[in-house]
């Protein structure tokens, strides 16, 4: 891997490890196109890098959102009923929409991944008062649960972009309450997504040894452990500042990091700099 691939792979863990303490995701919104990136600069087919990247991205969401989650316990924000519902339902469709994913073609995958993003931020900007309980019945919980798993799998995100929204609607939940309870959901979401690309992967046979990577089914070593060493002590920090900032402001900065990736994964970055030649 070259230097500066590895620099950047140190710089994404130490962002995406904070706003995963800060906002209760799992930081694969962050973590998968990255290394999509770095995987596909590194000469790996696009086919075979979009599953490696996802399958990597759950890998190392699970041990920063899992600090997040003790974080936020310690505070006193997680609501373990609603999270456990929400995480024991996506844990099964995780590992379905792990499954799927291997069967898509690169392009269908990284235009859902970004459209996922840019519904997830507009429902953020545009359907989430601020609510003042902390209340979800178990059906809505089955059912954010079942949604967000299957494309946790599918998409290589912890889930948060889903799990956050949806608590806030039909929970009315506070961001910092939901932040929390998300957090700890993800936990048990990302399970299933692992043990599927996990599985996948060693049934394909998968070696990217020559390009640098090492493999374990779809999960690179080399990146889950630069992302993982970076990104753990990050979340703690961020959840330190999350209970500083307002709920408003926790949207807002929500919402921009969707929109930049998914403006990314749909390809608009690339044809402005063909247009400008860059």
């Amino acid at each position: 891997m070259e230097p500066i691939l590895f620099c950047l792979l140190i710089a994404t863990g130490l962002f995406a490890g904070f706003m995963s303490g800060l906002l209760g995701v799992g930081g694969g919104f962050i973590f998968a196109p990255m290394m999509y990136f770095v995987l596909k600069t590194s000469g790996v087919a696009p086919d075979t890098a979009i599953l490696v990247a996802f399958g990597t991205s759950l890998a190392v969401a699970l041990p920063t959102v899992l600090t997040s989650a003790f974080g936020h316990t310690r505070k006193g924000n997680v609501v373990w009923r609603d999270a456990a519902v929400i995480g024991v339902a996506g844990i099964v469709t995780g590992y379905i929409g792990g499954t799927v994913a291997t069967y898509m073609p690169v392009a269908v995958l990284t235009f859902l991944f970004g459209v996922m993003l840019v519904i997830g931020a507009i429902r953020m900007i545009t359907a989430l008062p601020s609510g003042a309980s902390q209340s979800l019945s178990t059906s809505a919980g089955i059912g954010i649960g079942g949604t967000a798993g299957f494309f946790s799998g599918l998409l290589g995100v912890g889930g948060g972009t889903i799990v956050v929204p949806l608590l806030t609607i039909f929970g009315k939940y506070q961001m910092r309450y939901a932040v929390a309870t998300s957090a700890a959901a993800i936990v048990f979401i990302t399970l299933g997504g692992i043990i599927s690309y996990l599985t996948n992967g060693i049934l394909a046979g998968v070696n990217l040894s020559s390009y640098g990577f090492y493999l374990i089914g779809y999960v690179d070593l080399v990146e889950w452990t630069i992302l993982a060493i970076t990104a753990v002590p990050m979340a703690l920090i961020g959840v330190k500042y999350a209970s500083r900032f307002p709920d408003k402001m926790l949207r807002k900065l929500f919402v921009l990091l969707m929109v930049v990736i998914a403006l990314d994964m749909l390809g608009v970055f690339s044809l402005v700099r063909g247009i400008l030649g860059l």
